[in-house]
């Protein structure tokens, strides 16, 4: 009798001990899952930024040779823009080189341990850049670097406030795209200052709107980053609502950027 209470209670050691150590190793490979999993996320971030680099790269060299000024600056953004999807661009003259910051994201799915689980979304900052060494060609370089998450605020913010221009930009009689129209549109109470309408140039069919999109820091009295957009919306009244396709330029004209842009070299616009 004494024997077989002495089995039992070895069963019941035993249990609780087996269920501990089923806890445990449960606990620890799903960490061990979830770590992979994540760092195969920021790998695969890491790889399409790359790949964004490449593309954009590529896509310079594949461009206008002749494109050195003016014009051929603003449709080198474009290409910059189009393949890096980057809002904030910036170019540099004198080094022959465009430096561009933006966020990406990504997702995974990650085990519970406990509680929790499901999607989770990692994000990455970065800066790419674009240069042509003297007397290269159309031999661009691209380079993509990660930076902390303050370097791609203002990039972000820049996207939100082109996003909230296209909407407007969208939304407005045909009658009414004109600078004063547009100035009231962008901003209403005539207190956010985030907008420099530029120009707006009409013909039969569209209104082209170029505006200077500004980021300004509460503790500062001057916008600190600024990007130079053109609109495109259709005048047909049919059309209104409708998407307004946009492109970042270059730069705005000088006399229209707002006094209290800085340069580029007073700048620190990149990060």
């Amino acid at each position: 009798m004494s024997r077989r209470a002495a089995n039992c209670c070895l069963v019941l050691l035993v249990i609780p001990t087996v269920l501990v150590a089923y806890f445990w190793y449960t606990v620890w490979h799903t960490g061990r899952t979830n770590s992979e999993r994540r760092e195969n996320a920021v790998a695969s971030l890491m790889r399409e930024a790359q790949k964004a680099a490449s593309d954009t790269g590529r896509a310079l060299a594949e461009s206008d040779p002749s494109a050195g000024a003016g014009s051929g600056i603003d449709a080198l953004t474009g290409v910059v823009w189009r393949y890096s999807e980057t809002p904030l661009i910036t170019y540099d003259p004198g080094r022959h080189t465009f430096t561009a910051t933006a966020r990406r994201a990504v997702f995974y799915d990650e085990d519970p341990l406990v509680l929790g689980g499901g999607p989770v979304r990692i994000t990455r900052c970065f800066r790419f850049t674009f240069a042509l060494p003297e007397h290269s060609g159309t031999a661009w370089t691209s380079d993509v670097t990660v930076r902390d998450d303050e370097a791609c605020g203002p990039s972000e913010r820049i996207a939100g406030h082109v996003r909230f221009a296209q909407r407007r930009l969208a939304a407005m009689s045909p009658t009414d795209l004109t600078p004063d129209g547009v100035r009231r549109a962008l901003d209403p109470t005539g207190t956010l200052d985030y907008y420099g309408v530029t120009g707006v140039v009409r013909n039969e069919r569209t209104a082209t709107v170029t505006v200077t999109v500004l980021v300004r820091d509460a503790k500062a009295a001057y916008a600190t980053a600024g990007q130079c957009y053109r609109f495109v919306r259709d005048l047909d009244p049919v059309r209104q609502g409708a998407d307004v396709p946009f492109v970042p330029l270059a730069d705005c004209p000088r006399a229209d950027r707002g006094r209290d842009l800085p340069t580029p070299a007073e700048s620190s616009v990149s990060g």
